[in-house]
């Protein structure tokens, strides 16, 4: 009996780490699929009401417009 509950807790807890496993090897070849001809820049932004800020990530070109739409 213990056996049968071990061996069903490992295959319910092994499903979603296959899963973020997969997910992640989708992005690494989604990122070395395309060239990148800009280097991104990345930001914290704060956020109001959490001391955690959200981080975004953009292009040199990309931050020069968000910049003159924030200052206009």
């Amino acid at each position: 009996m213990r056996i049968a509950m071990f061996l069903a807790a490992a295959v319910t807890l092994s499903a979603p780490v296959a899963a973020k496993s997969n997910q992640l090897a989708e992005a690494k070849q989604e990122t070395t699929a395309k060239p990148s001809s800009e280097k991104k820049i990345c930001r914290t932004i704060a956020a109001t009401g959490s001391r955690m800020g959200d981080r975004v990530c953009l292009t040199k070109e990309q931050w020069k417009k968000v910049d003159e739409e924030s200052a206009g």
